[in-house]
């Protein structure tokens, strides 16, 4: 096939609440390490081997640009696809938001645009070919496993009250792979709603596009909890450990600098 020109949002900007669901530890998931490589690392690499791709946008929290920087370990010195970091937003709704407008600045040739989470770590480029394939045949694409589990509707007081039929119920996953600028508009469109969307799939859909499923895999699952990582809790201490070091070094840094500073305005005023 011929690989259209597209763009990739890999979401990395949540709080990593349920990860940190037992721990008031703060800790992002993206930035842990599997087998070598970070969380991140292993969610943004495979994109490089599909041709056709021009930009990848990265997202992060507030603040947290050298952390994320950091964790894509030696992507972003690269020479194939321009790595760029996007501060997120409040949601993913939102930091999706602010990577799809920085993109319009760009005024890049793309066709189509791949939203991908962070955390899914064992994505592989075929399945990026797969769903990118699937996306030129719909308009959008996601790809999908059917549900295996029995499907429940419960209330605020966590009691049953609807039963939903599986026969035609898919769990869907990432990367979602929409037409551009048709994604742009639907989200324009979807920030001055009142509906609170679970993903960008109901977004494009809302705004009259259809989406089409190929077949995701059992591996490409998503690092939800603590126990995804085998080794988590003893890497959260080093990383926090040596970020605190990193702070120190910085606060240093930044007193020397100034004394400097003050050194040579004294000598420049006698």
């Amino acid at each position: 096939m011929n690989f259209p020109q597209h763009a990739v949002i890999v979401t990395a900007a949540g709080s990593s609440d349920r990860f940190n669901a037992n721990k008031q530890l703060g800790v992002k998931k993206e930035y842990l390490s599997i087998d070598g490589h970070t969380v991140l690392y292993r969610s943004v690499a495979p994109f490089l081997e599909v041709p056709g791709c021009q930009v990848i946008m990265v997202t992060h929290p507030e603040g947290m640009a050298d952390q994320c920087a950091v964790a894509l370990e030696d992507l972003l010195q690269q020479n194939m696809v321009p790595i760029i970091l996007v501060p997120g937003g409040r949601d993913r709704q939102k930091s999706v938001y602010n990577a799809l407008k920085m993109l319009t600045s760009m005024a890049l040739a793309v066709d189509f645009v791949a939203i991908h989470d962070g955390a899914r770590c064992f994505l592989t480029p075929d399945l990026v070919i797969k769903t990118l394939a699937t996306a030129t045949v719909f308009r959008g694409a996601v790809p999908a496993l059917p549900a295996t589990d029995a499907l429940k509707i419960i209330d605020d007081n966590g009691l049953i009250t609807h039963h939903i039929d599986r026969t035609h119920a898919v769990g869907v996953q990432t990367p979602q792979i929409f037409t551009y600028p048709e994604i742009w508009e639907a989200h324009q469109a979807a920030k001055n709603s009142n509906i609170s969307y679970v993903d960008d799939t109901q977004i494009f859909t809302d705004y009259g596009q259809s989406v089409g499923i190929c077949e995701g895999t059992r591996e490409n699952r998503k690092i939800t909890y603590i126990e995804d990582i085998p080794d988590a809790e003893q890497q959260i201490e080093e990383y926090l450990q040596n970020l605190e070091e990193g702070k120190r070094s910085a606060q240093a840094a930044k007193a020397l600098h100034q004394a400097m500073d003050e050194v040579q305005r004294e000598q420049q005023t006698q």
